[in-house]
């Protein structure tokens, strides 16, 4: 046998010890389990309506907030003080507002009545970043027109895409492949500039570049009536659970299908008292593909309780309720996951929370302007199951109120005289997931 070479020697003995590090158990670490950080900065950012305030605050107060109005960037000092729930009338085309602080968890809505554009009340988030956002329900006709806000709050160029659903399929929309925005720049779109004389159109909104944040205002005089602004709904999936359902109004399942098989749907109520069960005659809605489909609600789900729906293909919903006088737009829930959700108190303020999956424990307290407790509320929510209860049972004087339901969901509902609003709960930025990093076969 011909020895090796002395200069073949160290390659080889190398290239040996490559492969047992390949083999042997052992060796390498196993990836571990995600871990969290604390948040430290949080942004959003709040386009500016007639008639909305934009209210400002935290779970627990931070160190430094900064706000200002686009596209001039002037100052907006009403809204600069981390340590107390506060507010400012709208400025300029948006207000973006930084905040510094360990898990302060700082969080922004837009309050009030939509000046010129249907008197409607509208509570709602102020937008983080879009990634992938739908919109359902928009109006594009006389009577009834959205309007869709897209502001780059960054310092590069954004460019997003649009792609639009009808009853009878996708819709052009007209320079809807690449949008960019400037820095700072606002962009105000009509639904009839979208696809003019659609009546139910659902919107998508898809971030190629930059940063981008995106808001609906939904007004209207005829068969919609009142107003109402819609942030981000999720993505399309097979299961969702809606709530933040008012009382004492008609109220319409609005379904999309983007895909290209039909989907079948069934909706479930699920209630306080009765538990889950299947809404008479939907138990089998088929909404067609690339298709929108509106469906009424039957009267037997009472308010405050919560719909789940089971699709056979991914599809985007909300639930819109008409009272005489207001509009209110419940979109789909994201489950409450490592961390409180936030709740604006605006007049008659009532919560649902849903236990879906599992048997749900609840806590709900509600604080005052200055971040003080006023009271709290231990609820326990038997799986397939939902509870609501007013603010005001908990304590009087409340700006507003701390929900921690892990697993759940939870929405808010509002009244104010004849009008009414809903919200979805999120989960505030108090911390995020950790990515892990491997190197030299360890994960760090």
């Amino acid at each position: 046998m011909r020895a090796i070479s002395p200069r073949f020697a160290l390659p080889v003995l190398a290239a040996a010890l490559v492969v047992l590090v390949a083999v042997l158990p052992g060796v390498s670490t196993p990836q571990p389990e995600p871990t969290t950080a604390d948040v430290t900065t949080t942004s959003y950012t709040c386009p500016s309506w007639d008639g909305l305030t934009v209210t400002a605050g935290q779970v627990v107060a931070g160190d430094e907030a900064t706000a200002v109005a686009l596209p001039d960037g002037a100052d907006v000092p009403e809204l600069a003080d981390a340590s107390v729930w506060r507010s400012a009338a709208p400025r300029g085309d948006a207000i973006t507002v930084t905040q510094t602080g360990e898990s302060s968890g700082a969080v922004g809505f837009l309050a009030g009545n939509a000046t010129n554009r249907g008197e409607g009340l509208a509570v709602a988030s102020c937008p983080q970043i879009v990634h992938d956002a739908w919109f359902s329900g928009l109006g594009a006709v006389e009577g009834h027109d959205a309007e869709l806000v897209l502001v780059n709050p960054g310092r590069d160029e954004a460019v997003v895409n649009l792609r639009a659903w009808s009853p009878v399929g996708e819709v052009d929309v007209p320079d809807g492949d690449a949008l960019t925005l400037a820095p700072g720049e606002s962009r105000r779109i009509a639904g009839s500039d979208l696809a003019a004389g659609e009546s139910l159109l659902t919107v998508r909104v898809a971030r190629q570049r930059g940063v981008v944040v995106a808001a609906v205002l939904e007004s209207g005089s005829g068969p919609v009536r009142g107003s109402d602004v819609q942030t981000a709904g999720p993505a399309p999936s097979r299961q969702a659970v809606l709530s933040g359902i008012p009382a004492g109004a008609e109220r319409r399942l609005i379904l999309t299908n983007p895909g290209g098989e039909t989907a079948n749907v069934e909706v479930s109520v699920v209630s306080a008292d009765s538990g889950t069960f299947v809404a008479e005659g939907l138990d089998d809605v088929t909404v067609e593909p690339g298709s929108v489909r509106e469906i009424a609600i039957p009267g037997e789900a009472p308010a405050g309780a919560a719909l789940r729906l089971d699709a056979t293909e991914p599809v985007a919903a909300i639930v819109r309720s008409q009272s005489p006088e207001d509009v209110a737009d419940s979109a789909a829930l994201s489950a409450l996951r490592s961390g409180p959700a936030v709740v604006p108190v605006v007049g008659d303020t009532q919560v649902t929370v849903v236990a879906a999956d599992s048997d749900l424990d609840a806590q709900l307290e509600v604080f005052d302007a200055q971040m003080q407790s006023l009271g709290t509320r231990e609820l326990s929510v038997p799986q397939g199951t939902s509870s609501s209860i007013a603010i005001g049972e908990v304590a009087e004087g409340g700006a507003y109120a701390v929900v921690r339901a892990e697993g759940g969901y939870a929405a808010a509902r509002y009244a104010d005289g004849a009008r009414i609003a809903s919200l979805p709960l999120t989960v505030a930025p108090v911390d995020a997931v950790a990515p892990a990093v491997s190197w030299g076969g360890r994960w760090h």
